[in-house]
C-alpha cells in the first residue's frame, strides 16, 4: 500500500542509523487528553489482528489520501509541524495487511470523546437520552462523575467511534461527506528503512 508520513528530521535520522522507525512516545501525544484516543486506536489495531512487534506500544500515523486524492500532502500549508521545524515527508510502501484505515475527520470525534452519531435523527435521539438521564453535554467528558447511567452512556459513546474505519460510508455533507473528498489516515507499527520510496526535507511553515 502506497502510503506517506511526516516526521521530525531528528527521526529520520535515526532510522538512517537503526533501519527503523517507530513512534516516540515522548513525542506523540500533543495533549495528555488525547492518551487515551491514541490508546483506543492501538487497542483497535490488536482487535483487527494488527499485532505490534514487541516493545512497540504504539503505531506510526501516515497519510492514504488527503481530501479525496491519493497523492502526497502540500507541504507548502502550514500546520505540519512547529514553524521553523526541519522536517521530512516520506513516500512509503507498507503491506496491506500491516495498515489499518481510518476517516481522518471522524476521527476527531475520538480526541474529544464526542459520540459519533449515523445521521442527524442518531445525533438528535442521542441528546434526548443523556438529557433524560439528567446529564449534559459538558458531563459526558467529565469523568469525575461515575454511575451506572454514565457507564452505559460513555458505552454507546466508546461503540460510535468504530464508524471511523466504515470508511465506504457517505452522505450528502452532514458529517460524513463524500467519499472522493474524504481524508483517510493510515496508523501501522513500524517503517523499515526499505519501505521509504522517497524522502523529501521541508522547513514548516
Amino acid at each position: 500500500m502506497l502510503l506517506w508520513t511526516i516526521q521530525n528530521y531528528t527521526a529520520y535520522e535515526n532510522m538512517l542509523k537503526s533501519g527503523l522507525l517507530t513512534a516516540n512516545e515522548d513525542y506523540l501525544f500533543c495533549e495528555d487528553d488525547f492518551k487515551f484516543a491514541y490508546n483506543w486506536m492501538t487497542a483497535k489495531m490488536k482487535e483487527h489482528n494488527i499485532i505490534p512487534p514487541q516493545g512497540i506500544n504504539y503505531p506510526v500515523w501516515g497519510w492514504y489520501q488527503w481530501e479525496g486524492k491519493r497523492k502526497r500532502r502540500d507541504m507548502r500549508e502550514s500546520g505540519h509541524a512547529k514553524r521553523g521545524d526541519k522536517i521530512i515527508q516520506l513516500t512509503i510502501e507498507v503491506p496491506d495487511k500491516e495498515v489499518m484505515l481510518s476517516d481522518f475527520d471522524l476521527f476527531h470525534y475520538v480526541l474529544n470523546y464526542w459520540y459519533l452519531p449515523i445521521d442527524e435523527q442518531d445525533d438528535n435521539k442521542f441528546e434526548d437520552e443523556y438529557k433524560s438521564l439528567g446529564f449534559t453535554w459538558h458531563d459526558l467528558q467529565d469523568f469525575n462523575i461515575q454511575s451506572q447511567e454514565m457507564d452505559f452512556l460513555r458505552k454507546k459513546i466508546t461503540s460510535s467511534w468504530n464508524r471511523i474505519f466504515e470508511l465506504e460510508y457517505e452522505d450528502d455533507g452532514w458529517l460524513y461527506g463524500k467519499n472522493d473528498k474524504k481524508s483517510i489516515q493510515a496508523t501501522f507499527w513500524e517503517l523499515q528503512l526499505e519501505q521509504v520510496k522517497k524522502a523529501e526535507i521541508f522547513i514548516a511553515k
